[in-house]
């Protein structure tokens, strides 16, 4: 996008992380979002703490989950995108329901045809394990989840819609003006 912080960009009145915080937060406990610039405007529009990447200078997503975990004080952290804003409001219990009945240490979103990685929930000891990963040069979200006992939780393919480039924000402000509903329901 440009360089544009993604999470900064609005659509249809409100910024892409406003949709992703209205949703989140009656799932979870704790609210904390991960971000490596622009850290005092995410505190205020989420009123929650912001984590810069802390483990050296990893690229991708892994080093915002590893500081994640890292900081958490639960036993599993739910992960999401900034620039999804039609996020399940079952996110959170359905993960956690696949987690718990596969006994896995990880549950992963999944449309049916693939799975979507950064819509995660980890249970926390998978800390030391990421690190490791990441000490290895281990990038790939992938190849991480690969070495894990994984869960699969079903999601309407909707779910997982983001926002990459100028002409997907035109054409998601143009058929899902709904979206002002925080509801994130379609």
């Amino acid at each position: 996008m440009g360089g544009l912080d993604k999470g900064l960009m609005p659509l249809n009145g409100k910024y892409l992380v406003e949709y992703v915080i209205a949703t989140l937060r009656p799932q979870v406990g704790q609210l904390i979002i991960s971000a490596n610039r622009n850290l005092e405007q995410y505190a205020q529009l989420g009123n929650c703490p912001v984590l810069h990447d802390t483990f050296g200078h990893y690229d991708g997503p892994l080093a915002g989950m590893a500081t994640a975990l890292d900081k958490a004080q639960t036993d599993y952290i739910l992960f999401v995108p900034c620039d999804s804003p039609l996020l399940s409001p079952q996110l959170a219990e359905r993960l956690y329901t696949c987690l718990i009945q596969a006994n896995a240490d990880v549950s992963v979103a999944d449309d049916g045809k693939r799975m979507h990685p950064v819509f995660s929930l980890f249970k926390r000891p998978l800390l030391a394990e990421l690190l490791a990963f990441l000490e290895t040069g281990g990038r790939s979200i992938h190849r991480f989840l690969a070495k894990q006992k994984l869960a699969r939780a079903n999601f309407s393919p909707d779910t997982f819609l983001n926002i990459n480039t100028p002409e997907q924000h035109n054409t998601f402000a143009n058929n899902y003006s709904g979206v002002q509903d925080l509801s994130c329901t379609k």
